[in-house]
């Protein structure tokens, strides 16, 4: 298994990604595929200059799984890094490729000076939440408004050393 950083020039990588999730699982982001579909490439190379993204893949070049993370997202913590953008292709669920993206966004997070990293997701994904669980991340008592109604969220926190 491979991980690496989507820097704008791999903008076409992050597109291909990042359209399947929004075509797989609309109801996992704030963005949608209208949002995305019709925007030149360079609105996704600006998007990697400005937020760290990471994909996890059998062969570099062709992810199966992205993370990202950005700061400044909380107003009650500006030291709170919050993960975003985490998809896996279905053919690599359940293999190990998604925690490594996301494990690399908390370690970018951390490394860029972060004390702890959030993220939402939504109640009723079960599967999720067991791997943000074994990641460390654990129920906060704070509710923030979700991606849709019909999807309620719940926000998630861990720690970074």
């Amino acid at each position: 298994m491979r991980v690496w950083r989507l820097d704008p020039a791999r903008a076409a990588e992050w597109r291909a990604i990042r359209l399947a999730a929004l075509i797989d699982a609309p109801e996992a982001f704030g963005s949608t595929l209208d949002d995305w579909q019709d925007r030149p490439l360079a609105d996704f190379a600006e998007r990697l200059a400005n937020v760290p993204t990471f994909a996890a893949g059998r062969t570099e070049g062709e992810p199966l799984a992205v993370a990202a993370w950005q700061a400044g997202l909380d107003p009650s913590d500006d030291q709170r890094g919050w993960l975003l953008a985490v998809y896996a292709r279905p053919e690599a669920r359940g293999r190990g490729f998604a925690e490594t993206a996301i494990r690399a966004a908390i370690a970018d997070a951390a490394a860029q000076g972060m004390t702890s990293i959030g993220l939402n997701v939504r109640d009723r994904a079960a599967h999720a939440q067991a791997l943000y669980r074994r990641l460390g991340f654990r129920p906060s008592d704070r509710h923030e408004p979700s991606n849709s109604p019909d999807n309620p969220e719940i926000e998630m926190l861990r720690s970074l050393p």
